[in-house]
């Protein structure tokens, strides 16, 4: 009976032995998967707030582009007006030039006369 019994005696301590090596073959698996889900949950975190802060820069980025547009139409037409003026100044410097217009100017806006010329006054009469 004493071989039985040190037979049983050695198989206790080897299924000890391996049990105990499982476990901690499984303790070191758990940590694992919980070290990677922290990695995960981490890396998905940092990943959420770099999308956020793009998201946010491109939708301000947008709003800008559309304001610089909004702009440069404005000036666009500000200087087309400015040059439809440059070109009327110009044509007027022109005609300020010549002395038939001078002269078209005076008698219109003066009331001059030529000599030898009569002016003649119409007035207007209500028809009631």
């Amino acid at each position: 009976m004493s071989s039985v019994a040190s037979k049983r005696a050695t198989i206790r301590e080897i299924d000890t032995k391996y049990m105990e090596q499982r476990q901690q073959e499984l303790d070191r698996q758990s940590k694992r998967r919980k070290g990677l889900y922290r990695r995960l949950t981490f890396m998905g975190v940092v990943f959420g707030v770099l999308m956020i802060v793009c998201g946010i820069t491109l939708f301000k980025q947008s709003a800008q582009i559309s304001e610089k547009k909004a702009e440069v139409e404005s000036l666009q037409t500000e200087q087309a007006t400015l040059l439809e003026e440059r070109d009327f100044l110009k044509q007027e410097i022109e005609n300020y030039q010549d002395v038939e217009y001078i002269m078209e100017i005076a008698r219109r806006d003066y009331f001059l006369t030529l000599p030898g010329e009569q002016r003649i006054n119409v007035t207007k009469q209500n028809s009631d």
